[in-house]
């Protein structure tokens, strides 16, 4: 095998690695942006049931 080839091969390699990587981020990514808001509700919710940590 010549060093053109291992070359194309490689490449045809990695593309397909970022292909299939980028694929399944996209098939994740409403659940990671449920998460996401899930997790902003919650900060807002602890907030607004304690305004004020500070005990005096």
């Amino acid at each position: 095998m010549d060093i053109t080839t291992g070359v194309i091969i490689t490449a045809f390699g990695v593309l397909g690695l970022l292909i299939t990587l980028t694929a399944a981020t996209l098939r994740q990514l409403p659940d990671l942006i449920e998460a996401f808001r899930d997790v902003q509700r919650s900060l807002r919710q602890g907030s607004a049931d304690n305004p004020d940590d500070t005990e005096g």
